[in-house]
């Protein structure tokens, strides 16, 4: 029986995003110590063929799990994949001695549960100014690099890499296939319809395209219709993680420091959202990173402001994740 420690842990990790909400993650508990394995049944065949999504969700479960111990007092030792002939084991968490946590692990430990993708509209207010620092500064110490995308030319190469991709996606039967598996179901795993569907108003419109979880890659036009004035085009911050290597432990790296960035700015009341395709296969990172000028790899691309807080997805409880 995991000790309470343990359990709370267990239950913060299970509350980490994961790309369409598959969880991909199995936890054993061991005395003082958590082995995070990768459960590939959950691995999705058409957008993640090497993994490296499954590695990025489970780092963010891993970061989950890591502030979860020190906001129950207990010193942390992460340990990415601590066994090479092992490649389903990706992480041990051990537990040690007492240790209260820092102010800012507790705000971030606290989020945990507050935490959500909101793939509606965000407001006009700017993010706090300093978060994105934050984000840097956190990101660096795992290895792993952020970029925002202020300039006008890396926006627009930006959006032309994810319509390019989500296009080249919707013409693949395998795409519209999977998303259906993954999208809508009543049980604890997957998108809800509702978290996707009819949310943004008529005249509002993303600068960037936003996933069409129909699989037709189809969004809102930016122009008028008819006598009606153009709708209003936000302009979101948008982040670029990304590592200098880019092999599972790089992977599992990227997670962490997403799933440390979304935390912290659920704490000031910032929602996130993906932005997958542009990440999605491994053309559509090489161009990105060739559009870009980027020395590195691209590993994640997330659009941040105030959302509505609208529905949360499901989760499996810990415990069906035990082995």
């Amino acid at each position: 029986m995991a000790s309470d420690d343990i359990a709370a842990v267990l239950d913060c990790a299970a509350l980490a995003p994961s790309v369409h909400n598959t969880q991909p993650w199995q936890w054993r508990a061991v005395d003082d110590a958590i082995e995070v394995r990768a459960d590939r049944s959950r691995q999705l065949a058409y957008l993640d063929p090497t993994g490296r999504q499954l590695h990025v969700s489970c780092g963010a479960a891993i970061e989950f799990g890591y502030l979860a111990a020190r906001s129950v007092g207990r010193e942390c030792d992460v340990r990415l994949q601590p066994d090479g002939a092992d490649g389903e084991l990706l992480a041990v968490l051990e537990l040690g001695e007492v240790r209260p946590p820092t102010p800012t692990e507790q705000r971030l430990a606290e989020a945990i549960a507050v935490r959500y993708t909101d793939r509606g509209p965000y407001s006009d207010r700017p993010v706090p100014e300093g978060l994105v620092e934050d984000l840097r500064r956190r990101a660096a110490e795992l290895e792993v690099w952020v970029r925002t995308f202020e300039r006008p030319d890396d926006r627009r190469a930006l959006i032309t890499v994810l319509s390019d991709a989500e296009q080249e996606e919707a013409r693949d039967s395998r795409y519209a296939a999977e998303l259906a598996q993954w999208v809508g179901p009543t049980g604890d795993v997957g998108v809800p319809a509702e978290a996707v569907a009819g949310r943004w108003p008529s005249d509002r419109v993303s600068q960037v395209p936003l996933r069409d979880f129909t699989g037709r890659a189809e969004h809102p036009s930016a122009e008028g219709r008819g006598d009606d004035p153009p709708p209003t085009v936000e302009r979101d911050l948008l982040l670029l993680f990304g590592t200098a290597s880019d092999d599972p432990g790089a992977w599992l790296s990227a997670g962490r420091a997403l799933g440390w960035a979304l935390l912290r700015a659920a704490a000031v009341g910032v929602s996130a959202q993906p932005l997958g395709p542009a990440i999605d296969l491994p053309a559509a990172r090489e161009r990105l990173r060739h559009e870009l000028g980027l020395v590195g790899n691209p590993q994640f691309v997330v659009r941040m402001g105030y959302g509505a807080d609208r529905p949360r997805t499901r989760r499996r409880p810990a415990t069906t994740t035990l082995n």
